[in-house]
This record gives C-alpha cells, structure tokens and sequence, in this order.
C-alpha cells in the first residue's frame, strides 16, 4: 500500500482537529471530558503521536483543551449545555458526581456494584465513575468530586502540602482501628480522607506444598531464616520457587526496614548509610531474592507476578496483601495466610486505600453523602462478602458468614495484627527518597555490587536528600 501523501496528512491532522471543534460546539464533549488516548486517534484518524499532538497543540492554542501530565488532554471551553448535571429518564435533572479512584479496586472493592447501589439509594445523583492511576492529580486539578488516595499518594501529597489544602473534611465514618486515619491526619489532626479499605503485608502459602515435604506452616514464632530453610526443601524436593516476592516494590524492601527498627535521623546520612540495621534487613531481602537453588531466578515486574506464579502452582510461599489474594478468590488452590516472619521485630506495613472530597467539589453535600455511603455498614459488607480485601468498617470486618469465594483455610485474626502494623511515615524518609534507594539497590538486590559499593552510593543519596 502506498504511503499517504503529505497533503493527505495534512488532511487527517485538519479533520482530526475539525472533528474534536465540533464535537466540543455540540456538546458532546463536556468541559472535564478527556480526548481519547494520542493512541486512539491516531488509529482513528490514521495518524502518528507526532502528527496527532500537532492536531492537539492547535487545539491547546485556541483554548480548547489542555494537556495535563499524566492525565490526558482535557477539555476546557464550556458549551452552552450544563457540564454537571445530566437529564434523568423522567425529565428532571441530576447532579452528577467525578469520582476518580484506581483502577484495580474495581476488582478489589466492587466498586461499579456500589456505584449502582448508591444511585437507586440517591435517585437525584449520577455518579461518574473516572479509573485512573493518579486520583490524587484528579482533585488537585479540580476535575474530581471524590477520590480514591492511598496512603502513599497521601503521603507524597503530605510532603507538598501538609494541609491537604485541594481536600475538604473528610466526612464522619467509622473505622477498625485509628491506624486507618493516621495516613490522611493533617497538620491540625483532621482527616483529610475517611479509610475505606485496607491489608498489612502477609505471608500467604501454598498448604498442599507444605504438607507434601512434611513442613509445618508458618508459626507466629518464624523468623525469616526459618522461611529461608523451608523454601529451599520445597525446592529441592518439588522443584519449585519456595518463595517469591516482587522485592523491589516499596510495599515489600521497606518491610525488613520496619522490622529492624531502622528510622532515618535527620543530619545522620553518612552514618545512616552504614547503620547496621540497614544492612540487616537489606542483606535477607537479597538472600530472599536469591534462595532458589539451581541458580533459577524469578525477575518480577510487579506484585501481580507472583501472586500469578503462586496460582499456578510454581511458587510456595509469598509476600503479598489482601489486595492481592483477590487473584485467588476463583483459583483452585488450597493456601493459608500468616502474619509475616519476623526479624528483631514483629512488624508489618500497613495498606490504606481513603475516600476524599475536593475542597472545590460542586455538589460538596452529595460528594460526602457518597463517601459516607461507601464508607458505610451496607457497601463495606459487600467488599466483605465478594472480594477478599478487608473493610475499614468494624461490623464488616467482623463478619465470618456467608463469605463467597476461594479462602484462605487458616489465616490469622485481623484484630490480632494492629500492634504490628506500620506506615511508611515511621522510616521517616520522604517518598522520593524511598524510591531511590531502591533504584540504587537493584544492583546490590541483583549481586552486582556488595555492601560496601551500595552503602557509598546511598550515602551520597542519603546526604543529598
């Protein structure tokens, strides 16, 4: 096929434009709306990205829309039609609501169930559901109502802003334990976001693996050594990984941290760069890394890899939360949850995913009234009942019967894990030096550098921070 002249292109960069013009004079297009992907129009249009952010960068230039990093482009000119209220079927109209929130808690919290629970409960309010990766960059753009914010982009958006100042009051709700709340505290001790779901770290094993090599399963009393010998005769006597983790995620490293007693001082780089307790904890995180024999290694990309490793009955043992045990919820597979081995300390991190009103939202009542409904006894007992993630909500949590899906067989108390969890917030380092760190020890993690090569590089990470 012969390739399109460059009028032709010409063209299909004016149409392209010309279609978006229209589309935003109709009315199809609503201020807040989001162009399709660069991806999409290209193949629309038959475009390259290149040829396609010229059709966009015309548009950016008649303010029609804006680009916004991470975001997409979105639309800015307001037509004539109302951007925030939609017609319901009878003829009167309803306030709209942008809830932006992670993509996975559709799977995680049954999140379109609930959004359709709360529309027949509040027939006034339509909600428009928004999955994206960065909620948080939704409510500080004003183009979200409600969103979703764990408490690592909590504590990213802490770091910039102490006050949340682009976030209202959280609305009143009740929670399991006042670890749920620390994570969205501002400055002045209000909650920024209400807890809507969470997991500390666990361990989660394969029972059928364990029994078959006459292994115990994991005790309270275990201690990541313990782990360690009982993955290699898994290894060695079936011939799969004992034990898998994604190591270099942020929810996993930190862990032996938090368990080691390891706290950054301020002023103490250099020495925080050769600190015992450190190395400790950084040096099982690579036995760990490293434990299978054969010279056989599992390179992950994310924790989803494991946790697929582990369903299909290659891996015996791995570090991975409540979150993740939603990939098992229709698996064939008999497993056990244990709180983690331990190091000096028995500690965990513990995963908070709140609920939050924009300071700016429209209908702010509405906005509160949803949170409060997905903070509440009925939707936190459907989270319950059809995932395996664990509710803020202390009656849901509570509940043992009628719970749907592949279980664990025997899994501890969540009541029981409270004295050990953590937040990030106790290593008392900033997120952007915690993401460092672990681009600075893949080469230690993958033994391409020793101790004494990787401590010279974080203290001169660790002094410049």
């Amino acid at each position: 096929m012969a390739r399109p002249s460059r009028s032709e292109f010409t063209a299909r960069i004016r149409a392209l434009a010309d279609r978006v013009r229209e589309d935003i004079a109709s009315g199809a297009l609503q201020p807040g709306d989001f162009l399709p992907s660069e991806v999409e129009l290209g193949g629309t249009f038959g475009l390259s990205k290149e040829s396609v952010r010229k059709a966009l960068d015309a548009l950016v230039e008649e303010g029609l829309i804006v680009k916004m990093k991470r975001v997409g482009n979105r639309v800015v000119r307001p037509p004539e039609r109302k951007p925030d209220r939609v017609v319901a079927a009878a003829g009167e109209e309803r306030t709209t609501l942008r809830f932006a929130y992670y993509p996975s808690l559709e799977t995680e919290a049954r999140i379109a169930s609930s959004i359709a629970t709360f529309e027949r409960a509040y027939p006034s309010v339509a909600v428009r559901a928004i999955p994206t990766p960065f909620p948080a960059e939704y409510a500080e753009h004003g183009i979200a109502d409600v969103i979703a914010l764990t408490n690592w982009d909590a504590l990213k958006w802490k770091e910039r802003d102490p006050s949340f100042a682009r976030l209202g009051a959280a609305p009143r709700t009740e929670a399991a334990h006042a670890s749920l709340f620390a994570p969205f505290l501002r400055a002045d001790g209000r909650a920024a976001a209400a807890p809507f779901v969470y997991s500390p770290i666990v361990l989660c094993y394969n029972r059928e693996h364990l029994a078959a090599c006459s292994l115990e399963e994991p005790q309270p009393d275990w201690t990541w050594y313990t782990l360690l010998k009982a993955a290699r005769v898994l290894g060695g006597e079936l011939g799969v990984t004992g034990f898998a983790s994604h190591m270099q995620s942020v929810n996993r490293w930190t862990v032996f941290l938090l368990q080691n007693g390891f706290r950054f001082q301020e002023g103490e780089g250099a020495r925080a760069a050769d600190h015992p307790a450190l190395w400790d904890s950084l040096r099982v995180a690579r036995e760990l890394v490293h434990q299978q024999e054969g010279g056989r290694r599992f390179w992950t990309e994310n924790d989803a890899d494991a946790e697929r490793w582990f369903q299909e009955g290659r891996v015996s043992m791995i570090m991975t939360s409540y979150f993740g045990l939603n990939r098992l919820l229709h698996a064939g597979i008999d497993y056990g949850v244990s709180r983690l081995p331990r190091l000096r300390y028995d500690a965990t991190l513990l995963l908070v995913t709140g609920l939050a009103v924009a300071a700016d939202a429209k209908h702010a009542e509405a906005a509160e009234a949803f949170v409060r409904f997905l903070c509440g006894r009925e939707a936190q007992l459907g989270i319950r009942r059809d995932t395996l993630t664990l509710p803020a909500h202390p009656e849901a949590l509570a509940v043992q019967g009628g719970l749907t899906g592949n279980r664990p067989s025997r899994e501890p108390d969540p009541a029981e894990l409270w004295d050990a969890c953590r937040d990030y917030e106790d290593l008392r380092l900033g997120t952007s030096a915690l993401e460092a760190i672990r681009e600075e020890l893949k080469g230690y993690w993958s033994k391409l550098e020793d101790e004494t090569e990787a401590s010279l590089r974080l203290e001169s990470l660790l002094l410049g921070k």
